[in-house]
């Protein structure tokens, strides 16, 4: 029989936060989220949102990473007002995220180097990547690989995915055709200026032609070549990227932590089409 009351290693604040959680998942599997500790790895749109969404479903034990200031660009679609603007997005989202519970333990990062992704993954159980730089991706994607930290990646296009790389699924930079095996991760950041980076720059693109999504993005006739072309910024809309967040976080949580579900390994993936 059930007997709603709260395992004993969680605070009455904790309780009443995650009360009505219980019976979509159980008691045990609360505890496992609450204690297992989660990377996301760039915490704009999609990332900030997902750190939101964990916090809420009661992990207590998240790292967090970007580089970036809010600038006024990202009030279509990121956890900002105009009062963050010019303000770090890891502070910001730290602050919010411990404003939904202040017991909650977040390690912040500004920057992702070879030098600091020992601390950044210590003990991480899973990682989100939720970032845009491609340098800084291989290198996360290497060192996940090599610790068998399983990561999740997902795209804010108009269309549910997400795939994990594990030591199981292909590599990173066999998925996306990079030519970047022969560098060292140091040589990777030392030599990035001067690296041909076309293959990289045309992620966003392979995604599309891969999910054929490309008309979605055309509305208006001439933004897509444009987008393409980097004349303009890539398009984003706040209920795709939150969308996108929300399934991002499923996986996870159901996949990734609970092990309830099996992970889509890369470069296997579902589709979900909403739009």
């Amino acid at each position: 029989m059930f007997v709603n009351q709260p395992i004993h290693k969680w605070s009455s604040q904790y309780w009443e936060h995650i009360n009505r959680n219980i019976g979509i998942i159980s008691f045990q599997e609360q505890e496992i989220i609450r204690t297992s500790k989660i990377a996301v790895l760039g915490v704009g749109g999609i990332g900030g949102s997902v750190v939101e969404n964990l916090v809420r479903a009661g992990c207590q034990n998240l790292v967090i990473a970007d580089k970036d200031l809010f600038d006024t660009s990202n009030l279509n679609r990121q956890l900002c007002t105009l009062e963050d603007i010019d303000r770090y997005k890891v502070d910001m989202i730290a602050e919010y995220a411990q404003k939904i519970d202040p017991e909650v333990k977040i390690n912040k990062f500004t920057t992702i180097t070879p030098d600091n992704i020992d601390r950044i993954l210590e003990d991480v159980d899973v990682v989100a990547l939720t970032l845009d730089g491609p340098i800084t991706s291989i290198l996360i994607a290497r060192e996940c690989r090599r610790r068998e930290i399983p990561m999740c990646e997902t795209w804010a296009v108009p269309v549910l995915f997400s795939w994990f790389f594990t030591p199981e699924s292909v590599d990173y930079e066999t998925l996306y055709q990079l030519n970047t095996y022969h560098l060292s991760n140091h040589d990777l950041f030392e030599k990035e200026a001067q690296l041909d980076l076309s293959s990289c720059k045309s992620l966003f693109s392979k995604i599309l032609c891969m999910l054929g999504v490309e008309d979605k993005y055309n509305r208006e006739q001439g933004v897509y070549e444009m987008m393409m072309q980097e004349q303009v910024g890539i398009r984003s809309f706040a209920p795709i990227v939150r969308l996108t967040a929300d399934y991002l976080t499923i996986e996870l949580i159901f996949a990734g932590i609970l092990k309830t579900r099996p992970m889509i390994l890369a470069p296997n993936y579902t589709v979900v089409k909403y739009f």
